[in-house]
């Protein structure tokens, strides 16, 4: 370190400057697209319609976060400088050449040119430092420099003020070529690089999602310093380091990746990021006036007291000069004579564009791209590689108007330390038509151009953009949120983070994971039936109703949060193998779905083939491989959460959803589950989940499992099986009675139907003529004689809800009717051993002694029960009865006195004989 800091300290001599500039109050921003990830009742992600999103200006990172993600980038940077010493620090040490504009942008070639694609400017956002940028090499070598000659200052002359030539971010290996015996073995620049790309979700079409998300791209090279920085509210996103990029943790993205800008300028009426270019130019032109010393004062005071004269010396142009085969050999020219011109004050930025250049730029955007690099260069120099990042970075995505521009030909006039105005060249000043923009109207505080801030002011951001008042709804939502362990503590937070601290904001502690059924495959053609965004939705009315204090009245001691992830496994899964094939069979005939498919009615046949199939595909040989990719991806969902969340998989508890299909598969891997974790799989963030063979169970004990439009009784019907508890459970209700640990009522490990739960609850609509009861499936004759069960209406008061009645409370209730006693016969009769043994099971399998409950759906006189049908199935995510179901049996006490009244089994009017 003590090296790096010589080595700055040495830059700032060659640059005269005395004190490095003062480090920017920078902020991150993220492109919205429909993205809001700290506001809990916002779709995350949002759905499309097939048509682009509507523009949105980026949203700011809270606080809390954008500290999070500054601290992370200057680490990062540290890293990153570190990693450039040990292995060269273009590459040279693996032998590789890359192309710089590539680097930047993050493109591959097409291959439909020999040429590189050439990036925007707008893509120069990270530099050498934020990406493994790198320069181009020359198509022909005699237009080469000569070696780092070119760029770096000869030890022997005197700098000049501006003119001076020189060297790149200051490293250790740069500064030895400093030395002429180690400059000459040296004679040509080294490529740089390409940025760390990464791979997305691939969809068999992706067109419909690519207009809407950027593409995170494919590692084509050696891997470095790396990081991920979660953010929002729930942390369900996280910001990649260096790419910066924002996407989903938990799930493929789709339609939710945003670029990610890190904000130096801001524009002064709206305190949004100048485009990144832009405010690197700024910058550099700030480092190069030194506009925070007094000097500057005084000659900002001077050129006022001059008149137009004089406020045209202070005019910075915002880009230098293109550079031409003329300025190319008067560089030269200047860089060959044996001392320079201290009378010669020729532009700095302009002198290190001319030297930067290997050739002349063919175009207007090379240009630009080469004034980009040097100005990068020359903001890391100022600053040293100790020191602050005054750059700012990532692509530009808003412009001040929504446009992203250059703002060719425009001049700037620092006002102060803090203030600046980008004038076009019709508002410069001009001693011929007599403008003094800057006595006459920047002194005197009149708008004029377009006035930018350095720095970031959250003050006046708030007062730009005041908050709404929030709905009910909203502050219901927001006190039910919970954060995860990789967020602030719950002190630390409130102080850092007032807009999202007014409520307990409790750590996770109850995690679901949601098993989806048929028919994802269809969401590779149409986007909006993808299952992430139904499980978004509800877990959006999930926090609504954690923050209510109907369902926190219910919550055992010691209750967080509870987060809801969905498992999308269908997407990994392919079947177009064909039919059984033979090795070295001349006569096999290879055939897949296409080839048998008429080419009548294609859509229906297309919807037909991705939504109905998967049932048949399940119940073929392709069993295994769908059972294989729900294991694996609920592991991959749960080991990336425990990683979030240290200490979650002693502590918390894993609950399932399983939806359709998705519940006949959960009680095959059920079925087969250990009932307590191997040992040396307890801690998930340890366990490869590469290995092969793969695991063939779930890292988790799971706690209570709820099908939703399930068929799984279908499915026992056809296996001849029944539903059974664990005879080694440890269940509160087997604690509660260990006698009814036994092989006449119990089950053991890989018996079909026997399955490693606290509690299964099976809900059905009664619309839904997918779903099928499954208490029968434990002992028909009890099952029988049980009364139909319904999830208590949430609508209904929470006294009502809480005690099984939807009729207004009473302070004085009726005796009930007593039963009717079994007459002699009936005693003789009823097989009281069999009823024990059945209620027994029930009371193992659910603490309230039935499996099946109805949620209400549909009505109304002008129903039409066929019509209602079509929308059953998939309706569950959002009846809010289900959801309140939900939300209290998961926070509820464990046993039969944490539940609620209205969901016990009662005997029918027939069973009791009334």
């Amino acid at each position: 370190m003590a090296t790096q800091d010589a080595a700055s300290e040495y830059i700032r001599q060659v640059l005269h400057h005395t004190e490095p500039p003062p480090p920017i109050q920078a902020r991150f921003f993220y492109a919205a697209g429909g993205i809001l990830i700290d506001d809990p009742l916002y779709p995350l992600p949002p759905p499309t319609s097939g048509s682009a999103p509507s523009k949105q200006p980026p949203k700011p990172f809270s606080v809390y976060d954008n500290t999070a993600l500054d601290k992370a980038w200057h680490e990062l940077r540290r890293k990153l400088l570190e990693y450039r010493e040990e292995h060269g620090e273009k590459g040279e040490a693996h032998g590789q050449r890359w192309n710089s504009r590539e680097a930047r942008d993050g493109k591959r070639n097409s291959g439909s040119r020999p040429s590189t694609p050439r990036a925007k400017a707008g893509t120069l956002a990270t530099s050498s430092l934020s990406q493994y940028d790198g320069h181009s090499e020359p198509e022909n070598d005699s237009e080469q420099l000569d070696g780092p000659s070119s760029l770096v200052f000869e030890v022997g002359q005197e700098p000049t003020t501006t003119g001076t030539p020189f060297i790149r971010a200051p490293s250790r290996k740069k500064l030895r070529t400093l030395d002429p015996e180690s400059r000459q073995g040296s004679q040509s620049r080294a490529s740089r690089p390409k940025p760390h790309t990464h791979d997305t979700y691939q969809w068999d079409d992706a067109s419909h999602l690519a207009e809407h998300s950027p593409v995170r791209h494919e590692h084509t090279q050696e891997k470095g310093p790396t990081d991920q920085i979660a953010v929002g509210i729930s942390r369900l996103h996280q910001v990649e380091m260096p790419d910066l990029q924002m996407c989903p943790i938990y799930w493929q993205p789709v339609n939710d990746i945003a670029k990610v800008v890190r904000g130096t300028w801001f524009y002064q009426d709206t305190m949004l990021p100048v485009e990144t270019p832009v405010a690197n130019m700024l910058e550099a032109g700030y480092v190069e006036l030194q506009i925070w010393t007094q000097t500057w004062k005084d000659e900002l005071s001077s050129a006022v007291e001059v008149g137009a004269l004089g406020e045209m010396k202070v005019v910075h142009m915002l880009w230098p000069e293109k550079v031409t085969a003329k300025s190319k050999a008067g560089a030269r020219a200047r860089r060959d004579s044996s001392r320079p011109s201290t009378a010669n004050r020729e532009n700095l930025l302009r002198t290190v564009v001319t030297n930067l250049a290997e050739a002349v730029p063919e175009t207007e955007e090379d240009q630009r791209e080469l004034a980009v690099e040097a100005a990068c260069d020359l903001i890391d120099i100022s600053s040293g590689a100790g020191g602050s990042e005054n750059k700012a970075l990532g692509g530009s995505i808003w412009g001040r108007q929504g446009t992203i521009r250059n703002y060719d030909d425009h001049g700037v006039i620092y006002a102060n330390a803090k203030e600046a105005r980008i004038l076009k060249p019709t508002l410069l000043p001009s001693a011929y038509y007599g403008r003094r923009p800057l006595a006459n109207y920047i002194r005197k505080g009149h708008k004029l151009g377009i006035p930018v801030v350095r720095g970031f002011d959250q003050t006046v951001w708030n007062k730009l953009h005041p908050s709404p008042e929030k709905t009910p709804a909203q502050k219901q939502a927001e006190a039910g949120t919970s954060t995860s362990a990789s967020g602030a503590p719950t002190p630390a937070r409130r102080k850092t983070d007032p807009d999202l601290a007014s409520s307990e904001r409790p750590q996770v502690t109850d995690l679901i994971l949601v098993i989806h059924g048929i028919g994802q495959k269809l969401s590779e053609r149409m986007e909006s039936y993808h299952f992430t965004h139904a499980i978004n939705a509800f877990r959006r009315e999930l926090n609504v109703e954690v923050g209510g204090k109907e369902c926190k009245s219910r919550f055992r001691k010691g209750m967080g949060g509870i987060m809801c992830l969905p498992v999308n496994w269908r997407g990994s899964l392919t079947f177009e193998e064909g039919g059984y094939r033979e090795e070295h069979d001349p006569a096999y005939n290879d055939f897949n779905l296409n080839d048998i498919t008429p080419d009548t009615l294609p859509s229906v046949r297309g919807i037909v083939s991705d939504v109905m199939l998967d049932i048949p595909y399940y119940m073929s040989h392709h069993q295994p491989k769908m059972i294989a990719a729900v294991i694996r991806e609920a592991n991959r969902v749960y080991k990336l959460w425990c990683l979030n969340n240290p200490g979650f998989s002693g502590n918390g508890r894993v609950h399932l959803i399983a939806h359709s299909l998705g519940s006949v598969i959960a009680i095959d891997i059920l079925s087969k589950q250990p009932t307590h974790i191997p040992p040396h799989l307890s801690d998930p963030t340890q366990v490869d989940l590469s290995t092969d063979p793969p695991l063939h169970h779930l890292l988790f004990s799971t706690h209570n499992l709820i099908t939703a439009g399930s068929p799984a009784g279908f499915f026992l019907l056809l296996r001849k099986a029944q539903l059974l508890p664990r005879v080694d459970s440890t269940s509160s209700a087997a604690l509660q009675d260990p006698t009814s640990l036994t092989d006449a009522i119990c089950g053991r490990q890989g018996q079909y139907g026997c399955i490693a739960v606290e509690n299964i609850y099976n809900i059905i609509n009664g619309y839904d003529p997918v779903a099928y009861r499954v208490n029968a499936a434990v002992d028909a004759s009890y099952s029988a004689s049980l009364r139909k069960a319904f999830v208590p209406n949430a609508s209904s008061s929470w006294l009502s809800y809480f005690s099984g009645s939807s009729k207004p409370f009473s302070a004085q209730p009726t005796a009930p009717p007593l039963p009717r006693l079994p007459s002699q016969v009936e005693l003789e009769t009823h097989d009281f051993t069999r009823e024990e043994i059945a209620e027994k099971r029930m009371l193992l399998l659910n603490d309230n002694g039935q499996i099946d409950f109805f949620v209400r759906y549909g009505g109304g006189p002008l129903e039409i029960q066929y019509l209602t049908m079509l929308g059953a199935h998939s309706s569950y995510w959002y009846i809010k009865d289900f959801v309140r179901f939900l939300v209290v049996e998961t926070g509820r006490e464990a046993g039969r006195v944490g539940t609620v009244e209205g969901m016990r089994a009662v005997k029918s009017k027939a069973a009791l004989g009334q």
